[in-house]
């Protein structure tokens, strides 16, 4: 992996997170040409699979995500995830600029593993540090 792979406020991943990604990743599968990668998920004790979509066998370029267990309130569109050197930083800077909140995932310890905001006019994208 080169260093500018993980440059500092570049998009690094898409998710599209619906109710029911099995469905739609075949609509994908077929318009663009990718392929399927499952990856285990549960919600409780409810095991399923979201998807890592991928242009060759070695490539992923997005998740297409159920909208259940902790992906269960984020929208049905493609959002975006730009890599930032502080997660908690760059959202409390967000917020007060005029951004809100939409949805945190959290790591064991506390801190923030990536956040999704909608900016001051609505557009939705996330930030994690990758």
């Amino acid at each position: 992996m080169s260093a500018n792979e993980n440059k500092l406020g570049k998009f690094l991943w898409a998710d599209l997170t619906v109710p029911n990604a099995a469905e739609l990743k075949e609509y994908y599968k077929e318009v663009i040409g990718w392929s399927e990668h499952p990856v285990a998920m549960k919600d409780g004790e409810e095991p399923y699979e979201d998807f890592a979509m991928m242009t060759d066998k070695d490539t992923a370029v997005g998740g297409i995500c159920n909208q259940r267990g902790v992906n269960a309130n984020i929208p049905p569109q493609w959002i975006t995830y730009i890599n930032v050197e502080d997660v908690e930083k760059s959202l409390n800077k967000a917020i007060a600029l005029g951004g809100k909140l939409i949805h945190e995932s959290k790591k064991k310890d506390g801190s923030y593993n990536f956040v999704i905001i909608a900016d001051p006019v609505g557009a939705v994208f996330g930030m994690g540090k990758f």
